[in-house]
């Protein structure tokens, strides 16, 4: 054999009993089980009885059967009442089991999902950004739903299934102790059947959960770049990936079906071979009076609990091992660490008038990439428009970014009031901070419900007065249901101009002392940004206003201009300062700012 070859099968045999995977599975598990633990019990009371039916059921057929042989009535009128008894204890476990297993492992389920999902929501944006939001709809549509291995009914027959050999076994040898021999040479025969099957399984799931995340992935850039896709006349390209995604992926669940269907089929001869053995000798046993009847009835109802436990022990593990290897996606995204332990939200304790934010000392960069500061310092004086130019590359979102504490910086800290912003919490320092991006985004649902994220529970009256500020209070009213019209998924069903001012009545609403503009303006058309220029300019009396500008409109009337290139200050003063002294802003000011002049001479 070559070496190779060997070494991977011995990698799929450490992997496939690894219980490295076994304890950090029950680690990760093991809260949300006990969270359950009253139902588990139940579980394990029922696999008890479950047992005890089971030989139970085949000692009352044996029995019955050498009473009728015998003719024994006495005996007959005394079994069939427990029968009756049994039949009526198996009907109601069988409905317990169902109940609390099902009940047990979608609870579990649940609190998995509502955990990754809270993790999530406290990631840093530098973890956060590197995650595809397929892959991540697929660990809740997919992964978390395919953990009942190691939960549910998998788990429970991982000790049941060994549990039931002991008893039958030791049940039989008592019963005939030559014919319970039979199962000791078919064991190993079914567990190296079983283990091989097992490898094959849990290696063919791991390649189909892989592919379901691609395909979700597909699906999800799909439906969100539908425009990119027609603009470029991308659907042909788009089906065809997904379509060879798809056939590979049925071509895995087709390889699928085939294991599962040798590994079953094995089973059945392995089963079949056990219970024809043991039919024949056992006939035999009864024609020279070694056994009875009923003895032979009740050894040949419980010899088949000989082989399925061994076959079924093994499919067990496979089944266990496919869930580990679909929670092995999920505990990827839990193993990242979080960035605060609560999650944000409105703060009671709000500010409403802030003095100067400092930026002192700061160093920083994006994990492993060039340094965006370095020993940066810059002063941003209360109740100020301070405005943010310089070319791409500059630094002048992360500055943003830093400011909202999405970001932390390697060295330096930033003070608001004289207080080093990592004294606020995440609540009370964004409360501080109304944002107005120049990509908004607006959620699915109403035009209301979009602007009451700002404040929960605002007046109609206050909704309406900044809706009206934003030049977009008419257009609302114009629409058949008003402000409780659906927008659609990201607010598709309006226009860049419309969604905008949606977003500016927002920041309005949130009444924050920093407002922070990334050119707030920019997809509005030149009369609608007249009317918003004005209530920006009411939002911005008294506020400590900093703006990304790349248009004339907003940095002429700055009260300063900050001047930055590769991450530092080249220079900073008014427009008309700026424009006799500062070559690199006469250069931006030709660059960017000439199709604007063009415009208004």
């Amino acid at each position: 054999m070559d070496p190779s070859h060997y070494l991977k099968i011995k990698m799929l045999f450490k992997q496939y009993f690894s219980m490295k995977d076994f304890v950090r599975t029950a680690r990760m598990l093991k809260p949300f089980v006990l969270k359950h633990k009253r139902a588990y019990v139940i579980l394990l009371g029922l696999m008890l009885l479950d047992i005890a039916l089971t030989i139970m059921f085949a000692w009352f057929f044996g029995n019955i059967t050498d009473a009728a042989i015998q003719s024994d009535f006495d005996r007959i009128r005394w079994l069939v009442p427990v029968g009756a008894g049994l039949i009526f204890i198996s009907i109601v476990a069988s409905f317990l089991d169902i109940y609390f297993e099902t009940a047990a492992t979608n609870a579990v389920k649940r609190d998995v999902k509502n955990y990754l999902f809270h993790h999530i929501l406290r990631l840093p944006p530098s973890s956060a950004s590197s995650m595809h939001s397929g892959e991540l709809l697929s660990h809740f549509s997919n992964d978390v739903h395919n953990i009942d291995g190691v939960i549910g009914y998998n788990l429970i027959n991982l000790i049941r299934l060994p549990l039931i050999y002991l008893a039958v076994f030791t049940f039989l040898v008592q019963l005939n102790w030559t014919l319970s021999l039979i199962s000791i040479f078919i064991a190993p025969v079914a567990l190296i059947g079983g283990v091989v099957f097992g490898l094959l399984l849990r290696k063919n799931g791991r390649k189909i959960h892989h592919l379901v995340g691609k395909i979700s992935t597909l699906q999800n850039e799909t439906f969100h770049g539908f425009q990119v896709i027609r603009a470029f006349t991308l659907e042909k390209s788009i089906y065809s990936k997904y379509r060879k995604q798809n056939e590979d992926l049925y071509g895995l669940e087709v390889e699928n079906a085939k294991l599962q269907g040798w590994y079953y089929a094995g089973g059945q001869l392995v089963g079949s071979l056990s219970f024809m053995m043991s039919l024949c000798i056992g006939a035999y046993y009864v024609s020279t009076s070694v056994m009875t009847v009923g003895a032979l009835i009740m050894f040949i109802n419980l010899v088949n609990h000989l082989v399925y436990p061994l076959t079924g022990l093994a499919g067990q593990w496979a089944g266990f091992q496919r869930s580990v290897s679909a929670l092995e996606r999920v505990f990827n995204v839990l193993d990242q660490p979080i960035d605060t332990d609560e999650l944000s939200g409105p703060s009671s304790r709000r500010k409403d008038v802030v003095n100067a934010i400092q930026f002192k000392n700061i160093t920083f960069q994006y994990d492993d990439h060039k340094k965006i500061f370095e020993d940066f310092n810059l002063t941003i004086p209360a109740g100020k428009v301070i405005a943010l130019v310089g070319p791409s590359g500059a630094g002048k979102t992360t500055l943003f970014n830093l400011l909202q504490g999405f970001y932390r910086p390697q060295n330096g800290g930033i003070q608001i009031d004289q207080q080093g912003t990592s004294e606020y919490s995440i609540s009370e320092l964004r409360s501080m901070i109304a944002h107005v991006p120049q990509e908004t985004f607006l959620f699915g649902g109403s035009i209301q419900d979009n602007l009451q994220l700002a404040r929960p529970g605002i007046s109609d009256i206050a909704m309406f007065r900044a809706a009206s500020q934003a030049c977009i209070h008419e257009f609302i009213c114009s629409l058949p249901d008003g402000y409780q019209t659906e927008i659609g998924e990201r607010g598709v069903k309006l226009s860049g101009g419309q969604k905008q001012r949606i977003s500016i009545a927002r920041a309005i609403l949130k009444d924050s002392p920093i407002l922070l503009l990334d050119e707030a303006t920019s997809a509005l058309d030149n009369e609608t940004e007249h009317y918003v220029k004005e209530a920006l300019d009411q939002l911005m009396e008294g506020r400590t206003t900093i703006v990304i500008a790349h248009r004339l409109s907003t940095v002429e009337h700055a009260d300063l201009i900050i001047v930055m290139d590769d991450g530092k200050v080249v220079q900073s003063g008014t427009h008309e300062q700026l424009l006799r002294s500062c070559p690199l802003y006469q250069k931006l000011n030709g660059h960017h700012f000439s199709e604007e002049k063009t415009a208004i001479s």
